[in-house]
């Protein structure tokens, strides 16, 4: 029976064509062909122009709004009909919030990546694009249990952002090599796996070829998600294996998240209203 697989990107992918295209043309080439992958991203002018999206990570607050975007997209997924949701990025944005109210499975990259890699190693190493994401995903690398099998999380030197990386999809052996000098690092550290730990790191690095240095596997996060993704939506169809309703992923009645949702959006446009719709902020010395 045919799969539907909802992508769900963090990103604005208007912005990043070569991304998208590789996206596109990975899914067709890891999942089966009655499979399909319908890449989404957050709605264009989530982000300021001229702003990557690499550059809100380290805005906590900014964080929470965009992830409403992913929780919401993941109930139109379940509604529209969609056996699954695959989310791209390693912040796992809403990935717990959404898994919460929704009935299909909801996997994201960090989360699934250092799943697989348990088995295929023993000490991960992951780079991200820059501080601030490498402390987000440290921090979630504790939240889930797997801080002893890392063995380093570092920020890419120099720090890049997405439409940098963009560039490089026609192919790059430059940039390849600066990564494998710093995945090095990391292996000399101690990790017997190096996971790209962003999305459109991890894509650019597969259109250009690397699977592995010196024997270490360089994790395919995109596969991954893509190929687990449809493992968990079989084995939901074979065994009736879902989502576990105690705990963090207890489920709210429909009512309360109609309720809240209205409520969120009324709070919301009226912080804006008294706020002033573009008005620069007040400095200390004028409160």
């Amino acid at each position: 029976m045919a799969i539907r697989i909802w992508h769900q990107s963090f990103t604005d992918i208007t912005k990043l064509p070569g991304y998208k295209s590789m996206l596109q043309n990975h899914a067709s080439g890891i999942c089966e062909a009655s499979t399909s992958v319908d890449v989404h991203g957050v709605k264009p002018g989530t982000y300021p122009e001229g702003m990557a999206p690499i550059d809100m990570v380290a805005y906590r607050w900014a964080h929470h709004l965009v992830f409403v975007q992913v929780v919401e997209n993941a109930m139109r997924a379940e509604r529209e009909g969609y056996d699954a949701v695959a989310i791209s990025c390693f912040v796992d944005p809403g990935l717990a919030l959404a898994r919460s109210v929704t009935n299909i499975p909801i996997l994201s990259s960090l989360e699934n990546s250092l799943l697989v890699s348990s088995l295929i190693g023993r000490s991960f190493g992951l780079i991200a694009l820059d501080e601030a994401m490498a402390e987000t995903v440290t921090e979630l690398i504790r939240e889930y249990g797997y801080e002893d099998r890392v063995a380093v999380v570092a920020p890419l030197d120099p720090p890049i952002n997405e439409f940098e990386l963009d560039e490089a999809f026609a192919g790059s052996k430059m940039f390849v090599e600066r990564f494998s000098r710093q995945a090095r690092e990391l292996i000399a550290a101690g990790a017997d796996v190096i996971i790209p730990a962003e999305g459109v790191l991890n894509t650019v690095l597969v259109r250009n070829g690397l699977q592995a240095i010196d024997g270490v596997p360089v994790l395919d996060s995109y596969g991954a998600l893509l190929a687990q993704t449809e493992a968990m939506v079989r084995l939901q169809r074979s065994t009736g294996l879902s989502v576990s309703r105690k705990g963090i992923y207890r489920q709210p009645p429909q009512s309360l998240v109609d309720h809240l949702r209205g409520l969120t959006a009324d709070i919301l446009l009226s912080a804006k209203r008294e706020a002033g719709a573009g008005a620069p902020a007040k400095s200390a010395g004028d409160r």
